[in-house]
């Protein structure tokens, strides 16, 4: 089963699928299984775990076209010559949308980042952010969670990111905070990441247009 994959611990492998869609790409760039916190990767060495079970159940829902790179041994996302940054320009998709997960070590443990990688997209970030927290604040397990979409009041601004600042998508880089991404009595995905997930896939139906 092609799931599996993202529970491999040490593999580096780079799964991708492409679905009945590609005018929207889902990307998950940094992804490992929960309780591997490094990637094998000098560049990026922090994992994002659990981040592709959430990119992957969003194109599967969506019938979208996705790429996970599962503790890859290089950035993908840095430079638009990986095997990763490629394939989405292959598809030459309207939209990507990027799950990241940050370690909340410099913003808080209930924010939730998301970037369009420059000020000039800065409404369609602010956006999609503004529609998510309102789905997330009818929810009593989410409803303390924060959503940012200002590029000027965001730590992770994308900019570094090819293909977040790339011209030819509308790109959006979402960053979880630990406590949405993995339970701390085994790792994997908390029950309450179901809703969280169901609200950006209605978000991404009602943003990207």
């Amino acid at each position: 089963m092609t799931e599996q994959i993202l529970f491999l611990e040490t593999e580096s492998i780079l799964l991708t699928e492409e679905r009945e869609r590609k005018d929207i790409v889902i990307g998950a760039p940094h992804h490992s299984v929960g309780g591997v916190k490094k990637l094998p990767c000098v560049e990026h060495p922090e994992a994002d775990e659990n981040s592709g079970f959430i990119a992957r159940q969003i194109a599967e829902t969506l019938k979208l076209s996705s790429i996970i790179a599962c503790n890859y041994r290089v950035d993908p996302n840095k430079n638009l010559r990986t095997d990763y940054s490629m394939q989405i320009a292959q598809w030459t998709p309207k939209y990507l949308i990027e799950i990241h997960g940050h370690g909340a070590k410099v913003i808080s443990d209930n924010l939730i980042e998301i970037t369009a990688g420059s000020l000039t997209r800065n409404d369609f970030s602010k956006l999609f952010a503004s529609t998510l927290q309102t789905k997330l604040a009818s929810n009593e397990e989410l409803k303390n969670y924060v959503v940012l979409g200002d590029f000027s009041k965001l730590h992770f601004k994308g900019t570094k990111s090819a293909t977040i600042t790339d011209e030819r998508w509308k790109p959006l880089q979402i960053e979880l905070p630990p406590s949405l991404r993995l339970n701390p009595t085994d790792n994997k995905l908390p029950n309450y990441a179901a809703d969280l997930t169901k609200y950006l896939i209605e978000t991404i139906n009602e943003v990207c247009k």
